[in-house]
């Protein structure tokens, strides 16, 4: 196992990403959890002389009593100290799978709780003349005192504050709402634990579910992302339940962080929603409001459509509408996934889209598909059929090259928000796709789908760049490309079934033109046959003669065809020059490839140059009154028929140059830096 996989993975699903370090003989970076922002593991790179190599390790705050120290690869830490400290080793040994677990207990660790030191009134204390003495002997002093011992109990009793700020401050605390400090008084302190955390907060939400506040007091900004009643005082506790009085109402004013998680909190167990549904609903148009006031922030969201998906199989709903609520772009992957697994079952088009969604959008680009779209798309999906089911690699079918293997890992629905439930899931099975599902038995969930980390994007690439290498080759389409050594690999079992891919298409090819010329003799005897015999005398003479002289003419006809035009070159004259002189084109332009616009001469060559040489290219486009989407699509136009592809790409105000054609283009225009 790389150390990349796992930064993959943890980017993936955990959203955590590193933070670089550099020293002068390491290479050091932070993960930080993403709720805490505390430090989790400390990634090292660091260069073996011996080996000359590069060693990547690890350092996790991981409890140490958790991990099973007969796995060779995990090691005593690098740099950090401590029991609840790890070291994993990445080699060939390294298990990828063990190590994800690890790594998803490690974060959960780490999630927050919540910090509560009581202090307890009947442990004796020092009296000042205990700890004197203390400091006096500690110095080397030598002093008689003479030690008090301490009362065996003291009686206080309330003394009354005649001073005017006293008796203003506890006229502020009568003013707290009964019902907020009954709620207050609620919390038990019997457990520090992330769960009990969670239910202290649930049993406070359903106490105060039907409570209204008029509160119109400041309380200053307030950001937290596990903020929940008890972090709150009594004034910010009226003033949320004052907003949520707002929301209910359907005023949906701007809130604070805090606020906003809490009101959701309260969705999610229950709280303010008749059913299941109606938490979803609820959560919906809370966000759907706060988007269109510009108040829900991109953090916010991301969550809410993680926690609908999860919400809902936490809750049973049934599989057509949990998959309403998996996010689009995993859908989507999924989607694609299935489709290239399940290759039997599905059309060529539907294979296509699908290598080409891993491929990357510049696959959709390649001059096989502008020039010979339905060919292509036939070829790529026999090509992918006869790969998957006949060969192996190293022991490995393509699929598993490609896409590794499906994965079975332990799954926590919600762990990053405050939820509690009364109510626990039901033993159950969830088939999301043909590439996911999510089980519940026993009290433990476990996701089974194919992780993006273990995906070879170099892989699928030489695939599709293979195939399309042999359909440019087959068909002539003008710009070959050349073989890559990356793709070795693969070359003689793409070339294989190309062969085959394009007997079936010639096959296929001769059933749809399948002409029965025998009846297509008789339909015309029995046509002439019927005409002739509707003429009179008079007519039949006519007609008899017309057909003498057509035949005649059209000999005369052939023989001119044959012997005249082709002679004086006609049939194979090049229609190129002729657009070449409509538009006025030199002949060193016409080689170049270069149209000239009006007045401004070889100005696309000039806005090319300024691009490749990273110039403001920008600046020439706007002195020349010109559009940079037209500019883009004419020098791509220009530039095809050599490269058989686009050479320049446009989004926003921007050109791209596509550097895969650089070194081509070199060759095509070397001579603009003459």
């Amino acid at each position: 196992m790389e150390l990349k996989e796992i930064l993959d993975y943890i980017e993936e699903k955990h959203n955590i990403k590193e933070m670089n370090r550099w020293d002068s003989s390491s290479i050091m970076s932070r993960l930080c959890h993403p709720l805490t922002g505390k430090m989790i593991a400390l990634i090292i790179r660091q260069w073996d002389s011996d080996s000359g190599m590069w060693m990547e390790h690890c350092d996790l705050k991981y409890d140490a009593s958790l991990y099973d120290r007969m796995k060779s690869y995990i090691v005593e830490p690098l740099r950090m100290h401590g029991s609840n400290w790890i070291g994993i080793c990445f080699n060939k040994d390294t298990e990828s799978d063990y190590v994800f677990d690890i790594f998803d207990k490690a974060i959960l660790q780490e999630n927050p709780a919540e910090n509560i030191i009581i202090l307890d009134d009947t442990k004796s204390k020092l009296s000042f003349a205990e700890t004197h003495a203390t400091d006096k002997k500690s110095s080397g002093i030598s002093e008689n005192i003479e030690f008090l011992e301490p009362a065996e109990k003291k009686v206080y009793t309330d003394s009354i504050l005649t001073f005017t700020k006293g008796r203003e401050f506890f006229k502020d605390r009568e003013e707290v709402p009964k019902k907020i400090r009954e709620m207050m008084a609620l919390y038990k302190y019997d457990d520090y634990s992330w769960n009990y955390k969670a239910r202290n907060f649930y049993k406070q939400a359903k106490f105060m579910e039907d409570y209204e506040d008029d509160y119109q007091g400041e309380v200053g900004e307030i950001s937290g992302y596990y903020t929940t009643y008890h972090d709150l005082n009594e004034k910010q506790l009226r003033a949320y339940f004052t907003w949520r009085s707002e929301i209910r109402k359907g005023i949906y004013n701007k809130a604070c962080t805090s606020f906003i998680y809490i009101y959701i909190y309260e969705l999610l167990c229950g709280i303010g929603a008749s059913s299941t549904y109606d938490t979803i609903n609820k959560l919906k148009v809370f966000e759907e409001k706060l988007s269109d006031n510009d108040i829900l922030d991109v953090t916010i969201k991301r969550n809410l459509h993680k926690w609908y998906f999860e919400y809902s199989l936490l809750h049973g709903f049934p599989i057509d509408k949990i998959k309403e609520y998996v996010d689009k772009d995993v859908f989507a992957q999924d989607s694609a996934l299935d489709i290239l697994k399940n290759y039997k079952k599905v059309s060529d088009e539907e294979i296509f889209e699908s290598l080409c969604f891993f491929a990357g959008k510049k696959s959709l680009n390649s001059v096989s598909l502008k020039k010979e779209r339905d060919k292509s798309i036939f070829i790529f999906a026999f090509i992918w059929r006869y790969i998957l089911k006949n060969v192996t690699i190293e022991g490995k079918g393509i699929f598993s090259h490609c896409f590794g293997r499906i994965h079975n890992r332990s799954w926590y629905p919600l762990f990053n928000a405050v939820y509690w439930s009364e109510k626990k899931p039901e033993n159950g099975d969830y088939i999301v796709n043909g590439v996911r599902s999510y089980h519940y038995h026993d009290g433990s969930w476990n996701e089974r789908g194919y992780i993006k980390s273990y995906f070879n994007k170099k892989k699928i690439d030489s695939i599709f760049h293979e195939i399309d290498r042999k359909i440019r080759e087959e068909f002539k389409l003008g710009y070959y490309l050349g073989q890559r050594p990356d793709d070795s690999w693969i070359r003689k079992d793409i070339e294989d079934a190309f062969g085959k891919a394009i007997k079936e298409l010639k096959k296929n090819e001769r059933a749809k033109i399948n002409i029965d010329f025998s009846a297509l003799k008789k339909i015309r005897i029995d046509a002439e046959s019927t005409k002739e015999s509707l003429l009179i005398d008079e007519e039949k003479e006519a007609f008899i003669n017309t057909e003498v002289s057509r035949a005649g003419s059209e000999s005369e006809n052939e023989s001119e065809t044959k012997n005249g035009l082709f002679n004086r070159g006609i049939a194979s004259e090049d229609k190129t020059g002729e657009i070449y002189e409509v538009l006025d084109i030199s002949d060193k332009d016409r080689d170049m490839g270069f149209i000239k616009q009006n007045k401004n001469t070889d100005i696309n060559k000039e806005i090319l140059k300024h691009i490749i040489e990273e110039k403001d290219y920008k600046q020439l486009i706007k002195s020349n009154n010109l559009f940079a989407s037209i500019v883009t699509d004419t020098i791509n136009e220009i530039f095809f028929e050599k490269i058989g592809d686009n050479i320049l790409e446009y989004e926003g105000d921007d050109i791209y140059l596509i550097e895969d054609y650089r070194e081509d283009i070199l060759d095509i225009i070397g001579d603009i830096y003459e």
